[in-house]
């Protein structure tokens, strides 16, 4: 059953970047003392960390989230056209679900009960209701629902991104740092007996993304398709 999905940020994260300057200046065996290229690096952080968050769909940081869920209806007379087998929240994965409410009319309202109206799936952000009867899985009714939660993967400055989603971004930003001040059009520099550089132009073999394919092969289980 279709449903329309209104989402406002709450309280947003402090930061968007999805690896630190230490770590880069770490795999670029870059000293901590030298700070010349820390702008730069800093930049080419949060770059490449808005373009994997932009081809991943979704956003990582742990932030505060409201969804208003409005499951489709017919035009008037407003015949109801389904019923939703779980509530699929606009963030995951879950890190708490603070309140969640049913509101079956105008002004009329019921505040739900994790554990007794529905149970929580943290990995899938899927919120499936629960009789209060029959303590068993049941669906949700077409009305108006309102959720509020805090979701993501981590808090910047206060835990760390999934390992292989942030190994992803340091390969990137070291692949941009290394390729900085040289001719991207350049395709092979030679001097006899001395030696020859050689360097790929446009997308890598089996590159079908912005991405060459093993940092693809990462990214790909972080992905949100897009509804068509």
């Amino acid at each position: 059953m279709p449903v329309r999905i209104v989402t406002t940020v709450l309280t947003a994260a402090s930061s968007y970047d999805l690896t630190t300057l230490a770590n880069i200046k770490d795999d670029l065996a870059i000293p901590t003392t030298d700070t010349s290229s820390d702008t730069t690096l800093a930049r080419f952080i949060t770059e490449q960390s808005a373009l994997v968050a932009e081809y991943c769909n979704r956003v990582f940081p742990i932030e505060t989230i409201k969804d208003v869920i409005y499951p489709d209806r017919d035009p008037y007379p407003y015949q109801v056209t389904g019923v939703l087998s779980e509530l699929q929240l606009s963030r995951w994965p879950l890190v708490a679900v603070t309140s969640v409410t049913d509101t079956v009319a105008v002004g009329m309202t019921n505040t739900l009960v994790a554990g007794t109206d529905f149970v929580i799936d943290a990995a899938h952000g899927w919120l499936t209701k629960i009789d209060p009867n029959t303590g068993y899985v049941t669906d949700w009714s077409p009305d108006q629902y309102t959720a509020q939660y805090t979701a993501g993967y981590f808090t910047p400055g206060t835990t760390n991104p999934p390992a292989d989603l942030e190994m992803a971004v340091l390969r990137l930003v070291t692949a941009r740092f290394k390729a900085r001040g040289r001719d991207p059009f350049l395709r092979s520099q030679g001097e006899p007996g001395v030696g020859q550089e050689q360097y790929w132009i446009g997308a890598l073999p089996g590159q079908t993304g912005p991405f060459p394919p093993d940092i693809a092969a990462v990214l790909e289980k972080y992905r949100v398709p897009l509804a068509t």
